[in-house]
């Protein structure tokens, strides 16, 4: 592997991580907006948590896209690592 692979699929977790806290906060920001305006008789507060429950829905769909490109640089490099193969050996002789 080289340095450029081993950096993308680094950038590509850190990505992960950082989407699962984004994922994490926004559906923490929608239950709480949603049930403070519901409380509140405030139509902006639940526009506010419906808009963060979006942000959740386009959130888990990068999530999907990340762990894709996650597994397919995993078998990019395993494509690319040379086996051993025992049947050349044995027409080597």
């Amino acid at each position: 592997m080289d340095a450029v692979s081993l950096n993308r699929l680094g950038m590509i977790r850190r990505g992960r991580h950082l989407e699962y806290f984004a994922v994490a906060w926004n559906s923490l920001e929608a239950v709480v907006s949603i049930i403070a305006g519901l409380f509140a008789g405030s139509i902006s507060l639940v526009g506010f948590g419906l808009d963060s429950a979006i942000e959740v829905a386009s959130g888990t769909a990068l999530l999907w896209r990340l762990r894709a490109m996650t597994l397919t640089h995993n078998a990019v490099i395993r494509l690319s690592v040379p086996r051993y193969d025992s049947s050349r050996r044995a027409s080597l002789h």
